[in-house]
């Protein structure tokens, strides 16, 4: 496979895969194939949105779309350049439906919301990690850049947390 596109960190006892999607038809695709593969039909998603500063458009969208297809959401920073990173949040979060039965969580940090989203997996379930791939930072204000490597952080993370189902 070509790394940061469905890039499986682990398959048992839950699967975590990174995926570089970032449009909203690249997403659903990546949560349509995943959930022919999730044996429990059950996707845990971290989510991000586009860069600030840029396709604000497509965040509602992204919402839709993983609310469509995840159990559980764990919505997260990914390069908010200048803009506020809590405002992006909460563009991703107005295309939820009304009815959104608030199964999803709020985490700035890229790493505690990927440690969240790991938690929460149990036997047989899909943590997908969209938007970075294989990017080597994380874009903050002023043009500072945060060193990150999201394989690198998802095998820490698994390392550390020892998972019992």
């Amino acid at each position: 496979g070509v790394p940061g596109r469905m890039d499986y960190v682990q398959e048992k006892p839950f699967a975590v895969v990174i995926d570089y999607a970032h449009t909203p038809d690249s997403l659903e695709k990546v949560y349509q194939t995943l959930l022919t593969r999730t044996s429990n039909k059950k996707l845990i998603c971290v989510l991000g949105a586009a860069g600030g500063g840029r396709d604000r458009w497509k965040r509602p969208v992204l919402g839709r779309v993983a609310e469509k297809y995840c159990k559980k959401i764990v919505l997260t920073d990914e390069d908010p350049f200048d803009e506020d990173p809590m405002g992006i949040l909460d563009q991703i979060e107005s295309g939820f439906s009304k009815h959104q039965n608030k199964n999803y969580f709020r985490i700035l940090d890229r790493r505690e919301a990927i440690g969240k989203a790991i938690l929460l997996a149990r036997k047989g379930d899909t943590v997908i990690i969209t938007g970075k791939g294989t990017e080597d930072w994380i874009r903050g204000a002023k043009n500072k850049k945060i060193p990150w490597n999201e394989r690198k952080t998802v095998e820490e993370l698994l390392a550390k947390c020892n998972h019992r189902d």
